[in-house]
């Protein structure tokens, strides 16, 4: 009887961790330098974002000037990159991360002209995301 609740508990901890990969695995880590890196593509993102900016031209100025970590080729993310940060969050994958995806933030897409906007859930109640377009924004960082 022992050997097969042992046996029954080791089976539930081998399908746990196949299935923890699956739901909530960690994609960001956490440093002690003001950003957050992705575990596997070394992606970095600014954990505090700017103050609200008005226009392109003050969100860009505000990423050439920022320094942060020694690091000081920061950009404005993609609005594809905001949705995967969105999704990370969403699907609890931001570990330790403090950081917060809510809220308008300016992006820098390179066939279009850069933007304030955010990701909002669907106004059917459906569990997927559609990209509003916002006159305002701050600014959270990304570097490669």
């Amino acid at each position: 009887m022992k050997q097969q609740r042992l046996i029954g508990g080791m089976v539930v901890l081998v399908v746990l961790s196949l299935v923890q990969p699956l739901y909530g695995a960690v994609r960001l880590q956490e440093t002690t330098q003001g950003f957050c890196q992705e575990v596997n593509s070394g992606k970095m993102w600014q954990v505090e974002t700017s103050r609200r900016v008005r226009s392109l031209v003050e969100a860009q100025a505000y990423v050439d000037e920022l320094n942060l970590g020694g690091y000081n080729d920061w950009r404005l993310p993609t609005v594809g990159e905001l949705f995967e940060l969105t999704m990370m969050s969403d699907l609890h994958e931001t570990g330790r991360c403090q950081i917060q995806v809510k809220g308008n933030f300016w992006s820098g897409d390179k066939d279009l002209e850069g933007r304030a906007g955010a990701w909002e859930l669907d106004d059917n109640c459906d569990p997927e995301r559609q990209y509003v377009p916002k006159q305002v924004g701050v600014v959270r960082a990304v570097r490669n």
